[in-house]
């Protein structure tokens, strides 16, 4: 899916947002934290085959990679072999791949419960146990394609969030936004509301607009402006890399990715010593961009 034009890359008031607060001495003992972003792939046949020798070639230093949805184009009939293949190839990768759900990936499924069903089969938590990782994922009981990492005093929350023209069970979609606003808020209250990170990723597929997911924009704004800490919204969805600041609190920096069929995995450098923490980093991997 792609969602409605989004501003101009502008970091200004973010920048600003930030420059008040107080570099805490902890900051200066974390570690940076390096992990790559993609989404919206593999769409084409020349995206399946690229998309193996992209994994191939991630750096094995890098902590972590995540996919921000649609792992497919957008499908009216939905069956289970894509959703397979792409398990396989993401198995491949020296550095562990978590990964949420999108739209394509199974709303827009004529049987979307169905097409739900394939994607947590093949790509949901069972992904978790293929690698020994450095840190600790939790998972959402209720809603376990939601996750979390606290990692070097970065913490990183997986929501599941969908771009769609038209709803189709209302009920379900405002459950499923009250069970990202439960889970994003426990974890903001054990970690950041306890002074145990300095910056906090949301991984998410779509902009939880005001149109979509008004409740949820206006939580997450609530929980910046009160926590003061650098915050980064870190989505796909829209295809074309772009940076800006459309929350109400002005420490979230919304980042999109490029599409997969256009550029290699971003890798993003989280830096709590520095006070833009947030350094985002276009690097070949597959010889293609």
């Amino acid at each position: 899916a792609q969602e409605d034009e989004i501003t101009s890359s502008d970091l200004s008031y973010f920048e600003a947002a930030v420059a008040g607060y107080k570099t805490r001495d902890r900051r200066l003992k974390a570690k940076p934290v390096q992990f790559y972003a993609m989404g919206d792939a593999p769409y084409s046949n020349t995206e399946k085959l690229n998309l193996p020798v992209q994994i191939a070639n991630l750096d094995p230093n890098v902590e972590f990679a995540v996919h921000l949805g649609d792992m497919q184009d957008r499908v009216s009939t939905c069956v289970p072999e894509p959703y397979d293949d792409l398990a396989k190839d993401l198995k491949k990768s020296k550095v562990p791949i978590l990964i949420t759900p999108g739209d394509n990936c199974y709303y827009d499924c004529a049987n979307w419960k169905e097409g739900f069903q394939y994607w947590s089969d093949a790509l949901g938590q069972t992904l978790d146990a293929n690698w020994d990782m450095k840190f600790n994922i939790r998972r959402q009981p209720v809603r376990p394609e939601n996750f979390a990492i606290t990692h070097n005093r970065v913490l990183f929350i997986g929501i599941h969030t969908l771009w769609a023209r038209k709803i189709k069970d209302q009920k379900h979609w405002n459950m499923v936004e009250n069970q990202n606003i439960n889970w994003t808020k426990n974890q903001l209250k054990n970690f950041a509301h306890s002074g145990k990170v300095d910056a906090v990723v949301i991984f998410t597929h779509s902009y939880s607009r005001k149109t979509l997911y008004k409740k949820y924009w206006e939580f997450l704004s609530d929980e910046a402006e009160t926590l003061e800490l650098p915050f980064l919204y870190l989505q796909g969805d829209a295809h074309r890399f772009n940076q800006d600041t459309p929350f109400r609190a002005k420490n979230i920096l919304r980042t999109v990715v490029d599409r997969g069929g256009i550029s290699d995995p971003l890798l993003v450098v989280v830096d709590t010593s520095k006070k833009n923490p947030f350094i985002f980093e276009h690097r070949a991997l597959s010889g293609k961009y």
